[in-house]
């Protein structure tokens, strides 16, 4: 991730996640590999924080299940304001469904709850190196 370091600039990873374990291992594993996170708790919140944030926002992991605007209605909600980064929903549920409704909500990949370090920073390679190339 040495090269991901460098290259976000002003740049910050959205993770939206109303559960405070999950919240706190998540941010603190992007963090220590100096990511810089911002954590909201559900998704209002996740679309204040971009109308606030719309130029550093590079890419946001969305857990699907939240109170008030959850995951799905969320994502949507980015996308109708302009929002054309990755969206990687998050979820303990492995059912194909989740997968599918997330994809038509407009989440670009699925990641499982709970989050391996592993599988996260590939996630976030995989998808800021493809940002890049655009």
């Amino acid at each position: 991730m040495d090269k991901e370091k460098s290259e976000l600039g002003n740049g910050r990873i959205l993770l939206v996640e109303d559960d405070f374990i999950n919240g706190r291992i998540i941010s603190r594993l992007l963090e220590m590999d100096k990511i810089p996170t911002d954590w909201v708790k559900n998704g209002k919140e996740a679309l204040d924080f971009y109308e606030k944030n719309k130029e550093s926002v590079l890419m946001v992991f969305m857990d699907l299940q939240m109170p008030i605007i959850d995951g799905y209605q969320a994502t949507v909600e980015l996308r109708k304001n302009g929002f054309d980064r990755p969206i990687i929903a998050m979820t303990a549920n492995a059912f194909s469904d989740d997968q599918v409704k997330s994809a038509e909500a407009g989440m670009d990949d699925f990641i499982l709850k709970p989050v391996s370090k592993i599988e996260l920073f590939m996630m976030v390679e995989k998808w800021l190196n493809k940002e890049r190339r655009k």
